[in-house]
């Protein structure tokens, strides 16, 4: 039987939690302690890599946690609501550190919030992950319900981007680029907290009348974690999703540590500028997300993730390449706007389509599991492929931190003062990116599962 409507959007808006924590951490954190608080590039990786594998090694606990657990709310439902207060709290606290700390007291503030960030939502998201599995059995349906969840994640995003940046980060003449204004990031940490905690209790209560698939019984209560892992790395799709998440998170390290840098620096945008660029991706990501169901009723999922991988690569690299080269528009040409918009929005199609091609491909891994085994492990397997995500991630971030000190990228610098030459390699720093997101795709290619035949419900 198809779900309602209602417990989709229900279960979709819980999905702005995630986002807002995700493009707040991607837009503003590495930025805002390097650029604005001046904290060495090195520092900065080794503090978000730590969070990272933290948050990477309670993932896995998380899902067999959730899995396991019984209540009269269902197996997810209390970890979901249980991470709220705790979430909003510790971002808060994540953006507001004490004026005037040293090199270490930054890098530790850094650390020990971005951690107890990273811990709370990994409460809430690995269980929501898990629960947004359960709600159907359906081939086609678990598309759907991708679907409105990544709907409600572009929402999320647009919030950040569209209504954040030009909003906390104005123009002024105090500096050259608004986001190197400290006095907007207190305000983007209150009012992230405030969404994220509204959007976990509106899910909660939206889907509590879905308390989950009771675990089978029997050899599953007597598996161990270890034994969990080893059962399910046994599966041929589950290698292919877990080692292609594994190479595009490092190419998504990369380019979420450095996407402002170069945005600001390389590209020489403004505020305003950014949050209009930004629309090209958050236009980008819904077009994905309609066109993946009719492409995997077409071509199935594993070759609609391996198209996207591939064309998200490329449309997050060309523009740079071709400016190194010097044949792509300079910024005060009516040409500029406009191919980097499509650009933005082709890569922002390709990563909607692979996100929610992804999420359904999972989805059916875990139910071929439960169908061979007996055991329900949904949680589980969502946690394992965001454990790999999370450490491979970890290494980006590192990589790109690293790599600021090397090239001496200066902190706290306006965009007047960086030489052509620190921009230069700048730049290639972000293209390194690319390599690990090409060889994704030729890891997805392996993946197993096709498509049933028969009659499938409607969206």
């Amino acid at each position: 039987m198809a779900l309602s409507r209602t417990t989709k959007l229900a279960y979709g808006l819980g999905q702005i939690a995630e986002t807002i924590k995700g493009t707040g951490f991607n837009i503003f954190l590495f930025f805002f302690f390097t650029q604005v608080l001046g904290l060495s590039g090195s520092l900065a990786g080794l503090a978000v890599m730590i969070a990272l594998i933290f948050d990477a090694v309670t993932d896995p606990l998380a899902g067999y946690l959730s899995d396991r657990s019984r209540s009269r709310f269902g197996r997810r439902h209390p970890f979901m609501l249980a991470a709220a207060l705790p979430l909003a709290l510790t971002w808060y606290l994540l953006f507001t550190p004490p004026a005037g700390l040293s090199q270490i007291g930054l890098f530790l503030w850094l650390t020990c919030f971005a951690v107890l960030v990273r811990g709370a939502i990994t409460l809430y998201y690995v269980p929501y992950l898990g629960l947004g599995a359960e709600l159907t059995s359906d081939y086609h349906e678990r598309t759907s319900v991708a679907a409105w969840r990544g709907f409600c994640g572009v929402c999320g995003a647009a919030l950040v981007v569209l209504l954040g940046v030009p909003l906390f980060f104005p123009e002024s003449a105090a500096y050259e680029n608004g986001l190197l204004n400290p006095e907007g990031y207190p305000l983007v940490a209150i009012s992230g907290a405030v969404l994220m905690a509204v959007s976990i209790v509106i899910s909660v209560w939206g889907t509590r009348s879905h308390t989950g698939v009771p675990a089978a019984r029997g050899q599953q209560t007597g598996l161990s974690l270890f034994a969990n892992l080893h059962s399910i790395w046994r599966n041929t799709s589950f290698r292919a999703l877990f080692l292609g998440t594994l190479l595009v998170s490092i190419s998504i390290g990369i380019t979420q540590t450095l996407n402002m840098h170069l945005n600001v620096y390389f590209w020489g945008l403004t505020s305003n500028n950014i949050a209009l660029l930004g629309a090209g991706v958050l236009l980008g990501w819904p077009a994905g997300i309609l066109l993946a169901r009719p492409l995997h009723r077409r071509f199935d999922k594993k070759p609609s993730i391996v198209v996207a991988a591939l064309v998200a690569a490329l449309a997050s690299n060309i523009a740079v390449v071709l400016e190194l080269l010097g044949l792509f528009p300079p910024s005060h040409s009516a040409l500029f706007v406009p191919l980097i918009l499509l650009l933005l929005f082709i890569g922002g199609a390709a990563s909607g389509l692979a996100m929610i091609s992804g999420a359904s491909m999972m989805a059916d891994v875990a139910q071929q599991h439960a169908d061979d085994s007996g055991q329900q492990q949904e949680g589980f397997f969502f946690s394992a492929i965001s454990f790999t995500g999370k450490m491979a991630a970890a290494a980006g971030y590192l990589v790109a931190g690293v790599g600021l000190d090397l090239i001496g990228f200066p902190l706290q610098a306006n965009p007047s003062t960086v030489t052509s030459e620190q921009l230069d390699q700048l730049a290639l720093l972000s293209l390194s990116a690319g390599i690990f997101a090409f060889a994704s795709a030729c890891t997805y290619s392996r993946y197993q599962l096709r498509q049933p035949t028969g009659p499938a419900l409607a969206l």
